[in-house]
């Protein structure tokens, strides 16, 4: 993608686009753990199918409200840059809510096998090694269906290859997400709870800014070639 300048990092959107992106997730996801901590703690490990549902469905819903925050933070950048686009915050939300389903079914399946009798034994502690390749998984299937819905506001202002948006997504939050997992392992290094709450808030900042870094890139290309190609005609 030429069009975009050598330089990218110093283009003022894309600044604006990281650190929207940052902050987003920042209160977004860091609003979802410290609900579900709380949530958690009174009322304990699901212990019936109806509660594992329910724990579940709290989760999606929750994922909701991530998705309204980060998609209002990226709305108030992407229109200095795209100002026809349309229905953001509504993909962005349904977007989070699709993610976060599929993202409770391993855990969700797991608990409602050992309740059924199914496995009575807890699966082995995997390895950090494994648990950040898994989280990396996770994010390079996750990203581009949080991704999908806003795919479908980008391809009516940016035709051709909006298609990329995806698979940008997709290497975004692969990079984002092991971050996300390394600060949820906090509690294995301090138990401290104000020390534990700041390396999980960092870890969350860190992947919000990297996922930004990487799609705001693609994003930033593509409005680039799309406003030379128009200048062309």
């Amino acid at each position: 993608m030429s069009t975009a300048p050598a330089h990218f990092w110093r283009n003022r959107f894309w600044q604006r686009w990281v650190m929207a992106n940052a902050l987003g997730e920042l209160v977004g996801l860091g609003g979802v753990a410290a609900i579900g901590l709380v949530v958690f703690q009174r009322a304990g490990e699901p212990t019936d199918v109806a509660q594992a549902l329910t724990f579940a469905a709290a989760f999606v819903f929750l994922g909701g409200l991530e998705g309204a925050v980060v998609g209002l933070a990226q709305r108030r950048v992407l229109l200095t840059l795209l100002p026809s686009v349309r229905g953001w915050v509504f993909a962005t939300v349904v977007g989070a809510m699709v993610a976060w389903a599929v993202g409770m079914i391993p855990s969700t399946v797991i608990g409602l096998m050992q309740q059924g009798g199914i496995t009575q034994e807890a699966p082995p502690e995997p390895s950090l090694l494994l648990i950040l390749i898994l989280a990396a998984g996770l994010g390079a299937v996750a990203g581009p269906m949080l991704a999908a819905f806003q795919w479908l506001s980008l391809r009516k202002v940016l035709p051709g290859r909006a298609w990329l948006w995806l698979p940008a997504n997709a290497a975004a939050w692969a990079l984002a997400m092991p971050v996300i997992f390394l600060g949820a392992q906090a509690n294995e290094v301090t138990s401290s709870a104000p020390v534990i709450a700041g390396l999980v808030a960092m870890a969350i900042l860190i992947a919000g800014a990297l996922v930004g870094a990487v799609h705001g890139r693609v994003l930033l290309g593509l409005a680039q070639e799309s406003s030379s190609s128009k200048n062309a005609v």
